[in-house]
């Protein structure tokens, strides 16, 4: 069975661009995708039908216009279009994100090479594995359809867990060695 749609038909003012933009970023968090010029689709779920009717009002205080289609069916071919353009962009970031994951590995394993640990340098690879894991979150949210990468991202997060506490444990033995 083919999914349900809500399309997000909607204007926004030319001028300031601004107001286009915040829309736009809006509707890519939220994982929908472009249909036509002013027309975006997302899966209908509740969580996406709330996301739509959010993203609706903020065109409306933007100045513009929205119509927010509910159960909207399109042809097989187009639905088919819809959720490989979905698919795809999730792909895109779960291979960014596996990118950054091996950098971050990359780094762990320079810092415990060179055995010079600093509490700010700890505390910085904690941030920096934190946002990691929070972009994950973000980009599984809007994965409606199961990309490619997702597995390969969890397996790498769950090694630069491992890899970030063991380093946490030199660290610390390290440090209580040198008194």
């Amino acid at each position: 069975m083919e999914p349900t749609w809500l399309l997000l038909i909607y204007t926004v003012p030319a001028e300031p661009s601004r107001k286009r933009a915040a829309v736009w970023r809006e509707l890519k968090r939220a994982g929908a995708v472009a249909v036509r010029d002013g027309v975006w689709a997302l899966p209908e779920r509740e969580e996406t039908r709330s996301r739509a009717q959010t993203i609706a009002g903020k065109v409306t205080e933007l100045g513009g216009q929205a119509t927010l289609v509910q159960g909207a069916r399109v042809d097989a071919a187009r639905s088919a279009d819809i959720v490989a353009s979905a698919r795809s962009a999730s792909a895109r970031e779960y291979q960014e994100l596996i990118e950054e994951a091996g950098h971050f590995l990359a780094h762990v394993q320079r810092e415990h090479e060179h055995r010079n640990v600093t509490f700010h340098e700890l505390e910085e690879l904690e941030a920096d594995l934190g946002k990691l894991r929070h972009w994950s979150a973000q980009v599984v949210a809007r994965d409606y359809f199961a990309a490619a990468g997702r597995t390969e991202v969890e397996h790498l997060l769950a090694r630069c867990d491992e890899l970030l506490e063991s380093f946490l444990e030199y660290a610390f033995r390290d440090a209580e060695a040198r008194g």
